[in-house]
């Protein structure tokens, strides 16, 4: 963040922290904003008119609104996908298979926790903390693909 001032000498740079708090700030109050809309003015009219039912997606809960953002990496077998995520993590992540041949059969989620372990994509979809409520409707067979690999990272944090 610099001065807006038109002399470049005065140029100063403020303290990372600073902006970075102040941008927390902002986003969690653009957060609360888009909650407080969905829960006074959309989900009431999901509700009269069973949005669940008819569209086989549930009600939009606290979980989904306070998720973090979620990132998703596509491409065909063995471009570097799974080497992209282990050096963005500086380390190996449970689950993760490299080889030659296509070894990545399925949708992993990389979660931040206590311990390392894999957790099936069935369990992370009645997972009351875990915002993949929706994806049940993709039912069991996308279920069985679907795979959570949960470790300690300041990366995931």
């Amino acid at each position: 963040h610099f001065s807006n001032s038109s002399n470049p000498s005065s140029l100063t740079s403020s303290s990372p922290a600073v902006g970075t708090d102040e941008a927390i700030t902002k986003t969690n109050r653009v957060s609360s904003q888009l909650k407080a809309i969905y829960t006074e003015n959309i989900l009431p009219a999901e509700k009269r008119y069973r949005y669940d039912y008819f569209y086989e997606s549930p009600f939009l809960t606290d979980v989904e609104f306070d998720a973090k953002p979620q990132v998703m990496l596509v491409g065909q077998y063995s471009v570097g996908k799974t080497s992209f995520i282990r050096y963005m993590l500086g380390r190996d992540f449970p689950g993760a298979r490299i080889g030659p041949e296509p070894t990545t059969d399925r949708f992993t989620c990389l979660i931040n926790g206590p311990e390392e372990r894999t957790i099936p994509g069935n369990a992370l979809s009645v997972h009351p903390d875990l915002p993949f409520r929706g994806l049940e409707r993709f039912g069991v067979s996308f279920l069985s693909r679907f795979e959570g690999s949960q470790l300690p990272s300041s990366v995931l944090r």
